[in-house]
């Protein structure tokens, strides 16, 4: 598929407490914006956004019993019928939600969003989307944009806002300075079952760069790094940031680390 415009949106961190991660990452030197609560799925977010447009999505369920209650169901034999049951968006998000904390995602901005979908279906490329999503904010508008969820957990889905984009990501100099001066995030690490295949995928689908870097597999779209490694479940597990100084532990554990 030919390289078509796009960018590096967004990590999702899922956390267990949305106020004690708020509280951890700035303690670690980030300044952590409001986000809000989202409709498709009963969560709510906070964001620490960057000078280079990127951003962390700190992601909790609203009532941290739901959470439990969807461990222990993902832990039963009804887990597959559960997730049959719900939404694309529910889909995507509800097993990551009930996996660790830490990095559980990635997301890429572009726009035409359908007609990206159309052209990955004839490439044999499972899609599901575009489909809408939106968060409230207290005291202001909605934001509302749509999302295109491959079937792949290691491929990042995408987004296309339909308000502006300015007002999902805080952008102004007060919220995207960091006393630990982080700027961006460089790299996205991805674990696979089989790396090497998901990057053929992932270089396929974005019409992507495929390296070898340092005996470890690299695919280069987004304007971003995207970094292979062996590992039990498919999907974004770390992002590297750019500028800041070493992280603390507790940051670092989540998969969010100083470039190398």
């Amino acid at each position: 598929m030919r390289p078509m415009h796009m960018r590096f949106d967004h990590a999702v961190v899922v956390v267990e407490s949305l106020p004690a991660a708020v509280a951890a990452f700035t303690d670690a030197g980030f300044t952590v914006s409001p986000g809000g609560r989202h409709d498709a799925i009963p969560t709510e977010n906070a964001l620490v956004a960057f000078a280079d447009g990127t951003y962390l999505e700190l992601l909790a369920f609203r009532e941290p019993a739901v959470r439990t209650e969807l461990r222990a169901l993902r832990a039963s034999d009804a887990w597959a019928a559960h997730l049959h049951g719900t939404g694309a968006v529910a889909r995507r998000f509800l097993p990551r939600l009930a996996g660790p904390e830490g990095v559980a995602d990635a997301v890429v901005a572009r726009g035409a969003l359908t007609r990206f979908a159309a052209e990955s279906r004839k490439r044999e490329f499972v899609m599901t989307g575009p489909v809408p999503m939106r968060r409230e904010r207290n005291g202001d508008a909605a934001l509302a944009w749509e999302l295109l969820l491959p079937a792949e957990d290691a491929i990042p889905f995408m987004i296309e806002d339909r308000t502006p984009r300015e007002w999902r990501v805080p952008s102004s100099p007060g919220a995207t300075r960091h006393a630990n001066a982080a700027t961006g995030i460089a790299a996205v690490e991805v674990t696979a079952r089989e790396p090497a295949a998901v990057a053929l995928r992932l270089a396929d689908l974005f019409g992507a760069r495929l390296e070898a870097r340092d005996g470890r597999t690299c695919v280069t779209f987004a304007d971003t790094a995207w970094w292979l490694m062996p590992g039990e479940r498919d999907g974004a597990s770390g992002v590297r940031l750019r500028g800041t100084r070493p992280l603390p532990a507790a940051i670092a554990a989540l998969g969010v680390r100083a470039a190398e």
